[in-house]
């Protein structure tokens, strides 16, 4: 089929769909007031599958994938791979990342770890002796930027595993969008513009990056650019057409390895070359929340603290409290406080610390939390206060405006017409990760080492050949009967494993569909590495300012200066099945620039 002919379809489908969509949405009556309120876009609908992802260009990279018929695997490695061009600050071929995925066929979901590993000739004492903490995210107080940061990178990996076990189509079909957008250009938005500006200082230091990353060497890309990148170009045609080695192994290791080499950095040949054998499937861990059994991806994931999250909340009724109501906020803030301790003391790379997975996911132990939650929240009631504060200022920053825009991460999601059902986060770490372009391949590596810590024995230390304990493992896939009903992720850094269970219980509990879920007014721990237990909170100001005004009255400090909404809090995508009758309905966040599209 030629592209006019498809370009024809996707367009009267898209009609059809915006239809239905309409009339669906004036019918559902279970959505809370203030997210419909709020919400400035219908949820996307489809039968024949669905992707969204946080740019309308990736998602059209996978959507032409499924129209082509294409299954969700394919698609979610086409938009995954296009994001190199799309949002170049969050992610590419070089950064890290995690995927649970559902198989119709097997029956069951599988959870891929591509989260990146310290290199083997790794030595702390090599860094700067008046390194800062990282400027995004007060990470691992080592160096924020350059070629000493980077992991060894698995998201070539990881997209190139799942392609061969359970995609369709080769690397060099999945591959045509990203080739197309890094040669042809794209256009930048006001939300890529306001990346450039927040992250310009982590490519100001290197030759190779200013070359493509600048305009002219010295300015950053605004609206009316188009941004390529053409030798990042040339490496993808080279992986679509002689496979992943010539990256991990072949000419184009040799070219890296000796960038890393000769700049100071740790990544060599033999890092790369032990990639493409330590990403393998492994089994997810579970609980079962309501009637859905909840799926996420295991350690050096962190999303067992999401898992504890919605198992504490569980033993609350959520609906009589109401949504994002004092009662509500007050529970869920605590639970998110006692599951992050929990988190920041025990996960890391299951090769090198016991991560008591068992332990912490028990009924015992989950109901001793929830008791020291609900005594949590009766002392502070019990110490109720007048509001003594207005408002609580965000760190200090050289741009007031940088703090919005200084989070590196991506979600897609994707469901194909066969049941199959995926959701990715992949991330470079920091705004453009380290900073660094490894030679003349057009590839920014990640600073994924700045999320590990310095303190020795902690579970997340770091250490030659140690996987990085990660926040991105942290998406979900809630299933009932058997089948998948809800798969979601988001980015947002350690916001990551609350923005979730938020999101998640939106649609469960209070009714909303998966659009208004993800719209629905948010709050984040300011819970980064080195900082918990959290003493802050950021807060949409969307939630009732007596609402508001009360939590601070109990003591809790919040940080409403990012206003209505705030890409701190995260920037969900997801998708719901109805079953029933095979309708799909996408959901994608306006905190970015996401964008759900079915068909």
């Amino acid at each position: 089929m030629n592209r006019q002919l498809i370009e024809k379809k996707i367009s009267r489908a898209a009609f059809f769909i915006f239809g239905i969509a309409f009339l669906l949405i004036l019918q559902n009556l279970k959505v809370n007031a203030q997210a419909a309120k709020d919400n400035l876009r219908p949820a996307a609908l489809g039968k024949n599958g669905m992707i969204a992802t946080a740019n309308p260009l990736a998602t059209l990279a996978g959507q032409k994938i499924l129209v082509k018929g294409g299954n969700a695997i394919d698609a979610i490695v086409a938009a995954a791979a296009s994001l190199n061009a799309a949002e170049p600050y969050m992610s590419g071929t070089a950064g890290v990342g995690y995927m649970l995925f559902y198989s119709a066929k097997e029956n069951r979901v599988r959870s891929l770890v591509f989260g990146g590993w310290v290199p083997e000739t790794f030595r702390i004492t090599k860094f700067k002796t008046d390194v800062k903490v990282a400027d995004g995210a007060g990470h691992g107080a080592m160096e924020s930027i350059g070629p000493r940061i980077a992991s060894v990178p698995g998201n070539l990996a990881g997209w190139a595993k799942a392609l061969k076990d359970y995609g369709t189509m080769p690397l060099s079909e999945v591959f045509e969008s990203a080739i197309d957008y890094l040669e042809n250009g794209v256009p930048i938005t006001e939300f890529d513009q306001a990346m450039w500006a927040g992250t310009v200082k982590r490519i100001a230091p290197h030759a190779e990056s200013r070359k493509i990353f600048f305009k002219n060497d010295k300015d950053p890309f605004v609206i009316g650019d188009y941004f390529t990148n053409k030798p990042l170009a040339k490496t993808m045609r080279r992986i679509a057409s002689e496979g992943i080695d010539v990256f991990y192994k072949g000419e184009i290791a040799k070219e890296m390895a000796a960038a890393f080499a000769r700049d100071g950095g740790f990544i060599t040949e033999k890092d790369l070359a032990s990639v493409p054998d330590k990403v393998q499937w492994v089994d997810p861990i579970s609980i079962k929340y309501r009637d859905y059994t909840v799926y996420n991806n295991p350690p050096p994931g962190m999303g067992l603290q999401q898992l504890q999250t919605l198992k504490i909340m569980e033993g609350f009724d959520l609906q009589k409290m109401g949504h994002n109501s004092v009662d509500y906020l007050a529970h869920l803030l605590e639970a998110v406080n006692l599951s992050r301790i929990d988190s920041d003391k025990y996960i890391g790379d299951p090769k090198f610390v016991n991560v008591p997975v068992d332990m912490l996911l028990s009924d015992a132990y989950i109901n001793k939390q929830r008791e020291k939650v609900i005594a949590k929240v009766k002392e502070r009631k019990a110490g109720l206060k007048p509001e003594t504060s207005q408002n609580i200022s965000p760190d200090a920053v050289d741009d007031p405006n940088a703090a919005k825009y200084r989070y590196a991460t991506t979600s897609l999601s994707a469901v194909d017409k066969w049941g199959n059902a995926v959701v990715i986060i992949q991330t470079h770490g920091g705004g453009f990760g380290s900073g660094y372009v490894a030679g003349n391949t057009g590839v920014v590596f990640n600073s994924a080492l700045d999320w590990m810590t310095l303190e020795p024995g902690k579970a997340n230390t770091v250490a030659p050949g140690k996987a990085v304990g990660w926040c991105i493992g942290g998406m979900m896939q809630f299933h009932k009967d058997g089948k998948p009903q809800l798969i979601v992720g988001s980015p947002g850094s350690f916001g990551i494993l609350q923005s979730v269970p938020q999101v998640a219980m939106n649609n469960i509990d209070f009714g909303m569909n998966i659009q208004d879920a993800i719209s629905a007014p948010r709050f984040r721990w300011k819970d980064e590495l080195g900082s918990v237990p959290a003493k802050e909170i950021i807060m949409e100001t969307r939630v009732q300012p007596g609402v508001i005004k009360t939590l601070r009255g109990m003591g809790y400090v919040i940080d409403t200066s990012l206003g209505d909404w705030s890409m701190t809090v995260g920037g969900a995508q997801g998708i719901t099945i109805d079953h029933k009758t095979g309708w799909l309905m996408g959901g994608a966040d306006l905190r970015r620039n996401g964008y759900a599209v079915g068909w």
